[in-house]
């Protein structure tokens, strides 16, 4: 398996030449001017990455990039620029990259009245996916990013002149209440306006204690706002050319730019992480559960290819001088997800895991592979108790006894928050329709479908955890591949030792009970 050849081969097809008509989508956005939020997130860098790559001939992108004080913000897109994931961008195509001083949580987006005309006058497609990820994100700022950001933002794609397709990111799982997800718009738990103005009139801590009575059954304050902000959507882009777009759970790279590229440790990544390092031990999770995870550079090709048809749909529309059919009044919602043609049960996913983890260990790691999975919740707690609390307080304590400090309890705290966070996602199934996303892979050339390839039912798992979990090590946790061997060994002594201390407490809990017995029965 060799990625990075395949990817020289791809790139040789790209040609820079002016005068060379490139694939339909290249074509798209030849000398177009694109405004991104989000640009500086884990999958905003893959786009703006695979779009000065792959489209040599688009004009510029507009980034907006919170202020910071005592920094220039032409240096700050140099330092954006710089990190390895742009390494196969030349200095060229880095030079059409600009920074727009703003904030998605502030009026008017906090853009000064200079830039918004620049925005007004230059930008042809719109890429929305700033938000707020964290899942428990005080209610008052996931509403101020999430919700408010986006009407702030239609608002002004209103105002560009020359406006061909405008995407908002939001999530596969903005619905998650209903158990089946088609690719429409659902009834939002509560008007945009009213939860605009109930977080302006309410003390932001009197609302966080009334948080669990507003969310009324919904997991957390993120797919709550989610989904709030697809009704602005709804209700704000009447004759504008937007579409929605959901990804589900998204992951390291697949192949572009980097096999196994990522730089965070949210969600199903999290816990490759926590497992390789031997630091989650459970974890409240089912199995049989689809865990509906996609790898970024496929959902960043969707996404490219969704604003594409969405210009196109536009004008279709325009020629037949008649409103689109299809959707909320001609809103196309494109749900990329793998349930539906690609499924990996979080079973397998565990499995995967392990299997590669144990070919390119972590050197960080403090134990061996040890996962054990709960469905029920008070059998998971007993197990958090035994397998995580126990083990830190023993360490904690044996560490202040040599005279070293060790924080291994407050670690597992935060390890503990992050699986009941999650827990909501392992323990559930959803039923998704994605009949838009295989229409739109349909509907692409030859050529598109080899420079921007999402078709997840291609996907061989386990060929993608091979680079997920050394993608995870060498970009994540920043160990060298040479270091593996040594890992290795690493890894055997600390099986050895976790054998060993089974067997203590075996043998522990077989002569406890041994006692027992005689104390019953001879005394």
């Amino acid at each position: 398996m060799n990625y990075e050849t395949d990817e020289l081969c791809l790139m040789e097809e790209i040609n820079n030449d002016e005068n060379t008509v490139g694939s339909p989508i290249q074509e798209f956005y030849r000398n177009k001017s694109v405004f991104i939020t989000g640009g500086t997130g884990f999958m905003g860098k893959i786009l703006v990455e695979k779009l000065l790559r792959t489209c040599p001939h688009i004009n510029s992108l507009f980034l907006l990039v919170r202020s910071k004080k005592n920094k220039d913000y032409q240096q700050r897109i140099e330092e954006y620029l710089d990190d390895e994931v742009f390494k196969r961008v030349d200095q060229k195509q880095r030079l059409k990259v600009f920074a727009i001083p703003g904030d998605i949580s502030e009026p008017r987006l906090a853009i000064s009245d200079e830039n918004r005309k620049i925005l007004q006058e230059s930008i042809d497609v719109v890429f929305h996916a700033a938000a707020t990820v964290r899942f428990d994100e005080p209610f008052s700022t996931a509403v101020a990013i999430n919700v408010s950001g986006t009407k702030e933002m239609l608002e002004l794609a209103r105002t560009m002149k020359n406006l061909k397709a405008y995407v908002h990111v939001s999530t596969a799982f903005s619905n998650c209440l209903r158990e089946e997800i088609g690719e429409q718009i659902y009834n939002p738990p509560i008007q945009h306006d009213k939860l605009i103005t109930l977080t302006k009139c309410l003390d932001s801590s009197y609302i966080d204690k009334i948080t669990p009575v507003l969310l009324d059954g919904w997991p957390n304050t993120y797919v709550y706002t989610k989904s709030v902000a697809e009704d602005i959507v709804k209700t704000l882009s009447k004759g504008l050319p937007v579409c929605i777009y959901r990804p589900a759970i998204v992951i390291a790279s697949h192949q572009e730019p980097l096999p196994g590229w990522v730089d965070n440790l949210y969600g199903a990544t999290g816990v490759v992480v926590g497992c390789g390092t031997g630091v989650l031990r459970t974890l409240q999770c089912d199995q049989n559960v689809i865990a509906n995870v996609v790898p970024v550079d496929m959902a960043v090709n969707a996404l490219i290819t969704a604003a594409w048809r969405t210009a196109n749909r536009a004008i279709e529309d325009t020629n037949q001088n008649e409103p689109s059919k299809d959707g909320d009044d001609g809103l196309q919602v494109y749900n990329y997800v793998s349930s539906v043609e690609k499924p990996i049960r979080w079973g397998e996913f565990m499995c995967f895991a392990k299997a590669h983890g144990k070919e390119a260990p972590p050197n960080q790691a403090i134990w061996c592979y040890s996962m054990t999975l709960s469905t029920s919740w008070i059998f998971y707690k007993i197990l958090v108790l035994f397998l995580h609390f126990l083990p830190a307080i023993i360490v904690d304590a044996f560490a202040s006894l040599i005279g070293k400090r060790t924080n291994m309890l407050s670690v597992y705290k935060r390890v503990n928050k992050f699986s009941d966070v999650l827990a909501y996602f392992t323990i559930r199934n959803w039923v998704f329709k994605n009949d838009n996303v295989q229409n739109l892979w349909g509907n692409l050339t030859e050529h598109d479908k080899k420079l921007f390839p999402f078709d997840i039912s291609s996907l061989d798992w386990n060929d993608y955890f091979y680079v997920y979990v050394r993608g995870i090590r060498k970009y994540l946790l920043k160990e060298d591949p040479s270091s593996i061997p040594y890992a290795k060994i690493k890894l055997r002594g600390f099986k050895i030792l976790h054998q060993g201390i089974k067997l203590v407490l075996a043998f522990l809990i077989l002569r406890l009970l041994y006692s027992i017995l005689i104390t019953l029965f001879f005394s």
